[in-house]
């Protein structure tokens, strides 16, 4: 009797061992397929250019209250910014110097900004440029500290 009481014991102490091993094999394979799931929902989703033009010139548009004609002016003038910036950004991608690229990204964005202001009555340009400071300062508390320390000979991390 007694040796049916250890096998016994011993059966039980198997199955009870083997059903954890089964249930941490669950749990490691759960995750598993859990985190290879390609549904992105953690990354913002490019945009097309039409996209961000759209966007863009429907938030002027509350904004500054524009017009239905400046807001279709507008887009226009967005979405070839848009066109133009994916164009550069696609032929600079490979370049080692990125100081061409930006300075294009700037004259593009200072064309823009004159065509734009083309547009606007002396109201909307103020709200327009106010708008714009307020982005510029909130953008500018996101990234800061980003870079620090990374460009070598140079304590404080900006570029001499």
């Amino acid at each position: 009797m007694n040796k049916t009481k250890d096998l016994s014991s011993r059966i039980m102490n198997f199955k009870a061992f083997s059903f954890s091993l089964l249930l941490l094999a669950l749990m490691f394979s759960a995750g598993n397929l859990y985190s290879q799931q390609d549904d992105n929902s953690g990354k913002k989703q490019k945009k097309t250019p039409e996209e961000r033009a759209q966007k863009r010139a429907d938030r002027m548009k509350e904004k500054l209250s524009l017009s239905d004609d400046q807001h279709k002016q507008i887009y226009d003038i967005l979405i070839t910014q848009s066109k133009e910036r994916k164009a550069i950004w696609e032929s600079s991608k490979n370049d080692q110097d990125k100081r061409a690229m930006k300075d294009k990204m700037k004259a593009m964005r200072e064309s823009t900004n004159t065509q734009i202001n083309s547009l606007l009555n002396a109201d909307q340009k103020q709200l327009w440029e106010t708008h714009k400071k307020e982005m510029k300062d909130k953008h500018k508390g996101k990234h800061k500290g980003k870079h620090k320390g990374k460009h070598k000979g140079n304590k404080k991390g900006n570029l001499k």
